[in-house]
């Protein structure tokens, strides 16, 4: 039971620094005049850019407390998909069908793709 407390305690830790990194990307973005949320963008693409970064290193070096901290807590803090839902079903909402699908293209692309790139260039790194 002890390890599953220090565990949980972990991920918590994490996913309240990601959370927090995600507001401050919040703020940031309400002082910019931007056409699509970019806040929500930038988040999810930087977070499976770390994400991928970290699973290329942990795949040489791996470590259970540094996967908990990172990847599930501060990764799962800090990207958000239903934030992307529901900016996407607003933009649906008002009639903006090309933004919508621009945004959805964005992310999946945008997110999957540092995800990609982050494992990649670890794995080069790394060998």
């Amino acid at each position: 039971m002890p390890n599953l407390i220090q565990n949980l305690l972990l991920v918590m830790l994490g996913a309240s620094l990601g959370g927090g990194c995600r507001y401050l990307f919040t703020l940031i973005e309400s002082r910019l005049s931007t056409p699509i949320p970019t806040s929500t963008l930038l988040v999810n693409i930087i977070g499976g850019l770390l994400a991928g970064t970290i699973a290329g290193y942990l795949l040489h070096k791996p470590d259970q407390t540094i996967r908990l901290f990172l990847i599930v807590g501060f990764c799962g803090g800090l990207t958000t998909f239903s934030s992307f839902s529901l900016e996407t079903m607003k933009l649906l909402q008002n009639r903006e069908f090309l933004m919508a699908l621009s945004l959805t293209l964005f992310h999946f692309i945008g997110a999957i793709g540092a995800t990609i790139i982050g494992f990649i260039l670890t794995q080069r790194l790394i060998s």
